[in-house]
Order: C-alpha cells, then structure tokens, then sequence
C-alpha cells in the first residue's frame, strides 16, 4: 500500500515538473516571437484615395519584417490602406500634402 502511494506520489510529482518546463518553454518562444511585425501589409491596391480622408502615413519595409514594401496611408477613421511604394504619382502627391500640412505651423 505504501509502494502503491509512492507511486502516486512521484507521478504527481513528474507531471508537475513536466508542466512547469512545458510552460517555461512555450513562453519562452511567445517571448522570442514578439519583435515579429505584426501588423503588414500581404498585398497592396493601386486605387486612388482621396486626399481629404488621410490623416498620416508611413513606409512599409521588407527589413522591418514584412513580405514588401508598401506605403500605409492611415485614415481619419484609423483604417490602414496599403498603396505600392510611392510609384504612382496620387501617392507622391498625398505624401507631399501630408509632409506640408506636419510641418506647417497650426
């Protein structure tokens, strides 16, 4: 009877254990993978936006960790649109007004 609890005992015991290194291991990949970019662009649209809806922008780059280059207008609403990399020129022409309208005064 007392082999029998032994038994139970160390079974209690090497499961406890094994739970504590699963968990120590999978948090540490949670925190190996949390420099990842998270939020990017997979595809962009080449449709025109309309100036007076964007509040912001920014380029979207492989190095940073994402699959391509993008530039991300961000709307008033905060609604992220993915345009190709300043190629066309309704896109080069968002960015200068959007460029002006930060650096002039208010």
């Amino acid at each position: 009877m007392s082999l029998q609890r032994s038994n139970t005992k160390t079974r209690m015991q090497t499961t406890a254990v094994t739970l504590l290194v699963l968990t120590a291991v999978l948090w540490g990949n949670i925190e190996a993978f949390s420099d990842t970019a998270v939020d990017c662009c997979l595809t962009t649209k080449d449709t025109r936006i309309p100036i007076q809806i964007v509040a912001s922008y920014f380029h979207q780059t492989t190095e940073s960790g994402c699959p391509i280059p993008a530039t991300v207008f961000i709307t008033k609403k905060d609604k992220k649109l993915c345009s190709p990399p300043e190629k066309n020129s309704w896109i080069s022409k968002i960015i200068t007004h959007l460029d002006k309208k930060k650096n002039t005064p208010q």
